[in-house]
């Protein structure tokens, strides 16, 4: 104890060993955040982190080349968001200058890209680094990384909370097909579209029937020689979202320079726009839940319009149109033009896939050789959730666990690992919880439906109040408690079963037909409620100071009093200013004292 301690008129340290911490209330603690990732979560983060955060010291990790995520990564042709480009931009740095409704793959990652730019956010961020391993360390209370660096060296680092801005839309990989690899000619995934592929006057072969294969269907279709085509499965193919404000029949269109203008010019005009038409994505809503009169309305309506778009082909209408399920058990795949294409004559469409590939083309299901020149592989992402990379806790690996299906998230955002043992009457005795790992968009979130930016800035923003809380309390790992992870899970899977959802289908938020919905249990806006004011009684915590949760309140004095804000903000602020007034005019005329 030193001098000055025993000075002291009052004990400093109580028998446990708790010694009140000589700080002021309010103070903000350094603290070491890591991300995996910079598309438009790790963007958003890094903007919110260096406009609102306080002694956070932030690092990204990108494995690819530039910014901007699923963006950056898929460039094929016709790639574009079937979102209105004005409602998957940034609050907080809107675009007034879009080319179309519903933007392309390059206009977005350019949008993305220039916030970086314009914010300097770029110092947070290292490109061409990718998280290969993820261990938090108990003893040390912090997570241990391992990245790998451009020059394919390996090196660690330690955080105190990992995030995983990474996205589900990143994992591609080359389907299993036999003799894929044999083939001579061009081959191609759409998660890696070559720069210089010329398509134009050549023979294609399109294999898979999801978003990014009718994208690239419709639109080399009109300068193909020739498009071989598979469809194995039905899906509800519709106009993007918000069809009512787009051009004609749902399709897309160009801004004019005009309305360029006053959206630039009016933001109060710019603003209304942009509600109106996100106030009609969350309506969509509710053609989610099963009975109602918008759910029975939409389903008419697309029935019709795919076999009034197939022109009564037969074939057609019973391979691709769904029978078993809704509209919605999938997201609603945006198809203009798709439909139309494969009624022309450049284009054959098979039903039965083909059974293998060869070095000039593919054997047919009839057993004939067919030859192309290009074959494109639009098959997508393993969309599982799983973590890319081994991410460990207390000696178990989420990926080990989400192997299956991942039951133990809560809210998307983070996650409760059960034990790894085989007798399950005592599951219950050894919770096991991930501490301190936080996602963007996991699973049990609202991926299906509406634009994902509004939901990337309310996550972020939940992301802030928890370390701005870690940084003041004092806390020292904040842990998402079992009771409410399971208690969220019972309400979610009773209330999955009235939605679209639970229908027979198969998608990337629902692994089989059998499968619940990796999804939340209500829509965008409840969602939004509960990220902006966060139940953070569902959370545990340990804290500095004897693990004593009041030790934030210091020497009781606040930080209010130190940096010159305003002690009365009680009674109000004067000109609106939250800062100390000067009296010193009053004290002239009022104060009167006697020595």
């Amino acid at each position: 104890m030193s001098t000055v301690e025993s000075d002291k008129p009052w004990p400093t340290m109580n028998a446990r060993g708790y010694r009140i911490p000589e700080q002021l209330f309010g103070d903000i603690k350094p603290i070491k955040v890591v991300a995996v990732g910079a598309g438009i979560s790790g963007i958003c983060l890094a903007h919110d982190v260096q406009v609102r955060g306080r002694g956070i010291d932030l690092t990204i990790y990108e494995m690819g080349s530039d910014v901007g995520g699923t963006w950056f990564w898929n460039r094929y042709p016709g790639c574009r968001c079937d979102i209105p480009s004005v409602n998957y931009q940034m609050s907080w740095c809107p675009n007034p200058s879009w080319g179309e409704f519903y933007g392309t793959a390059e206009d977005i990652q350019s949008y993305y890209k220039s916030l970086v730019d314009k914010f300097g956010l770029g110092k947070y961020i290292n490109l061409n680094h990718e998280v290969i391993h993820a261990e938090w360390i108990d003893d040390a209370k912090k997570w241990r990384l391992r990245i790998r660096s451009p020059d394919a060296k390996e090196f660690e680092n330690e955080c105190d909370v990992f995030i995983n801005a990474g996205g589900v839309l990143n994992a591609w990989k080359w389907p299993n097909i036999e003799g894929l690899h044999d083939f001579k000619g061009v081959i191609c995934h759409t998660a890696r579209w070559p720069n210089d592929l010329d398509y134009k006057g050549k023979r294609v072969a399109v294999i898979g029937s999801g978003s990014s294969g009718i994208q690239v269907l419709a639109t080399i279709q009109p300068e193909a020689k020739k498009i071989y085509h598979w469809i194995r499965s039905p899906t509800w193919i519709t106009s993007a979202f918000a069809q009512q404000y787009a051009g004609p029949g749902g399709t897309n269109f160009r801004y004019t320079e005009e309305q360029k203008k006053l959206f630039a010019e009016d933001p109060h005009h710019s603003l209304k726009y942009r509600k109106m038409i996100e106030s009609d994505l969350n309506q969509r809503f509710k053609f989610i839940v099963i009975g109602t009169p918008e759910q029975k309305a939409v389903l008419a309506y697309a029935d019709a319009d795919m076999r009034r778009r197939l022109q009564g082909d037969e074939r057609l209408i019973n391979a691709i149109v769904p029978k078993n399920f809704v509209v919605g058990c999938r997201r609603p795949t945006p198809g203009n033009g798709y439909l139309e294409a494969l009624l022309q004559p450049n284009v054959r469409v098979d039903t039965k896939m083909f059974q293998k590939i060869t070095e000039k083309g593919f054997i047919d299901a009839d057993g004939n050789e067919v030859e192309v020149d290009i074959i494109v592989c639009a098959t997508g992402f393993d969309t599982s959730f799983i973590p890319r990379f081994p991410l460990i806790a207390r000696g178990r690996n989420v990926q080990d666990r989400w192997a299956q299906y991942p039951v133990d998230v809560y809210m998307s955002l983070a996650v409760k690992d059960v034990p790894n043992v085989s007798n399950v009457h005592v599951v219950r005795q050894f919770d096991v919880l991930i501490t301190q790992y936080l996602m963007y968009y996991g699973p049990h979130g609202p991926t299906g439906h509406g634009s994902g930016a509004p939901m990337i800035e309310a996550l972020t923003g939940c992301f802030m109040k928890i370390l701005k809380k870690m940084q003041m309390e004092n806390i020292t790992t904040i842990t998402i408690n079992s009771k409410a992870v399971d208690d969220f899970n019972e309400h979610r899977e009773l209330y999955l079963k009235r939605t679209a959802w639970y229908g027979q289908c198969s998608s990337w938020f629902k692994p089989g037909p059998d499968a619940s919905p990796i999804m939340f249990p209500g829509n965008r806006v409840l969602f939004i409620e509960l990220l902006t004011n966060p139940r953070f009684e569902d959370w545990d915590y340990e804290y500095d100071s004897a693990n004593n949760r009041f030790g934030y309140l210091g020497g009781g004095f606040t930080m209010r009093e130190h940096d010159g804000r305003d002690t009365t903000f009680y009674y109000g602020l004067l000109d609106g200013k939250d800062e100390q007034p000067d009296y010193s005019d009053l004290r002239s005329i009022y104060a009167h004292l006697d020595v």
